[in-house]
């Protein structure tokens, strides 16, 4: 449960005072975004209808287009596509298998002379190697984006989330860390990038460059900014129910907890372990039983393959694809046709994906939710 109280009405009050809802810098929505840069440690920050329309405005401003590539992770579909929506072939880079985090390596592998952009996730509350996916993309002049939709007040090295890119977005969305209802935030040390995308915003003459208008409104930024003085006590919340669930795995062979390296702030998210029981002669059906009997809610195996196994990707690259009609507005992309074994790390891990939310009120709600976890545990080595 997020809190929201006079606080809140306090800032929509003085925008309706203001008798100005939609956006203006000088108004609710450049308080935020000014409060936000500095919470992040970010130049310059500029708010969003939506993280999406976020991260597609990101390829925009790199020099991603038709007929280049975007270097994406699989294990979430966005970053792919909104190399899609600007018409860009999204590349698929490999995972750590431990941390389910863009692996460095399998990147170099996959630069190409078409390689324009880069979009890291960092998924589910922790960053990946942000430092050294910056040092490959300089050395290879690519645009990196961050997709920072989970990692609100999370750090790699000392950095916040986003701010070792070239642009990191966002997400506001309601379950989010930081919840506006939906909206979003690009953060850039970049002042060109700020001026683009301001530029974009006034339309008191033809954008300089081509885009659409994904403005945030004064409400939504009311409501944001009094959440933005909330996250930190919810993200510590968070972190501790993650805790008690990774410590009541401990000792278990068959459940492995996801690796948080020593140089990640993790800022809690969806808590995550991996399946290994079938190593053990134990069938994952009966654990599943299990943890329903134990009102465990956990999630198994994710969203079941990596993104460019769903038919949106397949029929971008394969003409003679079953669902390439639904994407008739969309012109063929160039490219090799995706295909299983394309990230053999991430198709091996989506079946072991064992996960549940943290993101809870109390954290006395996570130590009882970790005391059932034990229980399907014990339950389930009893045979």
């Amino acid at each position: 449960m997020r809190i929201f109280d006079d606080r809140e009405l306090g800032y929509l009050e003085e925008v309706l005072d203001s008798g100005v809802l939609g956006w203006r810098r000088e108004g609710m929505t450049g308080r935020f975004e000014r409060a936000f840069a500095e919470f992040v440690g970010a130049q310059h920050a500029i708010s969003r209808s939506s993280a999406m329309t976020g991260l597609a405005q990101a390829v925009s401003c790199s020099p991603a287009g038709w007929g280049s590539e975007v270097i994406c992770d699989p294990i979430v579909q966005f970053g792919g596509l909104a190399a899609l929506n600007e018409m860009a072939t999204p590349v698929f880079a490999d995972v750590e298998p431990d941390t389910l985090l863009m692996d460095p390596a399998s990147v170099r592998r996959k630069i190409t002379e078409r390689t324009r952009a880069l979009i890291v996730t960092n998924l589910w509350g922790l960053c990946a190697r942000l430092d050294e996916l910056r040092a490959i993309c300089d050395a290879h002049r690519i645009f990196m984006i961050e997709d920072c939709a989970h990692t609100t007040r999370a750090y790699w090295k000392g950095k916040h989330a986003g701010t070792r890119a070239h642009v990191g977005v966002f997400s506001f969305q309601q379950g989010k860390h930081l919840p506006t209802g939906d909206g979003g935030m690009i953060v850039t040390d970049d002042p060109a990038i700020d001026e683009m995308l301001y530029g974009e915003w006034a339309f008191g003459e033809t954008p300089k460059w081509f885009t659409l208008n994904f403005r945030m409104n004064e409400l939504t930024a009311a409501v944001g900014l009094a959440q933005l003085e909330r996250v930190s006590g919810y993200v510590d919340t968070y972190n501790a129910c993650q805790r008690h669930l990774d410590e009541a795995i401990k000792g278990c062979r068959w459940l492995k907890p996801r690796a948080i390296p020593p140089e990640a702030v993790p800022s809690a998210y969806t808590w995550l372990s991996f399946w290994d029981g079938d190593r053990y002669g134990m069938e994952l059906a009966r654990f599943q039983q299990i943890a329903r009997e134990k009102q465990v809610p956990l999630r198994f195996g994710f969203i079941g393959k990596p993104a460019y196994l769903w038919d949106c990707f397949q029929a971008a690259t394969d003409p003679d694809h079953p669902g390439r009609a639904a994407f008739k507005r969309h012109p063929l992309f160039p490219g090799p046709k995706y295909r299983e074994g394309d990230c053999p790390v991430a198709e091996e891990r989506f079946p072991r994906l064992i996960n549940c939310g943290v993101m809870l009120p109390t954290e006395e709600q996570g130590r009882q939710l970790a005391e059932r976890l034990r229980a399907a545990i014990e339950t389930m080595e009893r045979g």
